[in-house]
């Protein structure tokens, strides 16, 4: 039987029970490099500077990049302490031939770094980096970064037309109110900026909230965030949209309104609100 799942994105692998913690992360690190172009090499490394996983193409040591990830990790916490600000979650280096770039999985403590060449494009490697090293924390039961408080999540097809509406409390007439001049302006704005832009990331400001969108395929989904880690939403929000998207692939392709079309959707976002 299998013991754990590692999921990410589009792929989700299972992991037997002979395979350590080690394999996952050397898993985690692969999906990394077959998701943003160009990467070199990748490293996940402890406060030590010592190599926890691997993957690497090239004849570049394993032992530097590590004891590097690690330098890089606490010396720029050490200038953001300084300057008193919180330490920073994502450091770029740019080079003439190739970039280095290294996030943070608890406090420092683990880090991940990346090579990639010039030509890779720094906002999906950002993203990516950010979920492997989510995946990783959980494999190694660390925490990573704050939750967010997800108020409203509505999952919508691509015309606009809403498929299921999922809230954390149940509302007051005025919130009611509320509520629906955020969906019209929910629906408005995917008609308008989001129907030919597959993949996208997008976000609006709706008073004290914030609005990300995550567009599939066929589904858009739009969550309103009242406030902690907002960016870990996203991959949340993807993660289960991906799936929902797989389940009923066939569906949505033609659907034409019947909410009945898709039994066992709560499956696939209510534990987005339950995260």
């Amino acid at each position: 039987m299998p013991r754990d799942e590692v999921v990410d994105g589009m792929e989700t692998v299972t992991i037997p029970d002979e395979q350590g913690i080690e394999t996952q992360l050397e898993q985690i690190l692969a999906q990394l490099r077959r998701r943003a172009r160009g990467v070199r090499g990748s490293v996940i490394a402890d406060t030590n500077g010592l190599a926890v996983a691997v993957d690497i193409r090239g004849g570049m040591s394993p032992a530097v990049l590590s004891a590097m990830s690690t330098l890089i990790a606490q010396s720029a916490g050490s200038v953001f302490e300084n300057l008193s600000l919180p330490n920073p979650d994502f450091i770029l280096m740019e080079g003439p031939l190739a970039n280095v770039a290294v996030t943070t999985l608890s406090e420092g403590d683990v880090s991940l770094l990346v090579l990639v060449d010039k030509s890779t494009n720094l906002g999906v490697l950002k993203l990516e980096m950010k979920r492997a090293a989510r995946a990783a924390a959980e494999a190694l039961g660390i925490a990573f970064g704050g939750r967010a408080n997800i108020a409203e999540l509505f999952v919508l097809h691509k015309s606009g037309l809403l498929i299921r509406h999922y809230s954390d409390a149940l509302r007051t007439d005025l919130d009611r109110d509320i509520l629906g001049g955020m969906l019209v302006g929910v629906q408005d704005f995917v008609k308008q900026t989001l129907a030919s832009k597959e993949g996208a990331l997008d976000q609006m400001r709706f008073g004290d909230y914030t609005i990300f969108f995550v567009r599939g395929t066929e589904v858009i989904a739009a969550a309103v965030v009242r406030e902690g880690d907002s960016e870990s939403v996203q991959y949340r929000v993807l993660d289960a949209l991906q799936e929902f998207e797989d389940r009923y692939r066939s569906t949505l392709a033609s659907w034409a309104g019947d909410m009945n079309a898709f039994p066992g959707i709560d499956t696939c976002f209510e534990k987005v609100l339950r995260a």
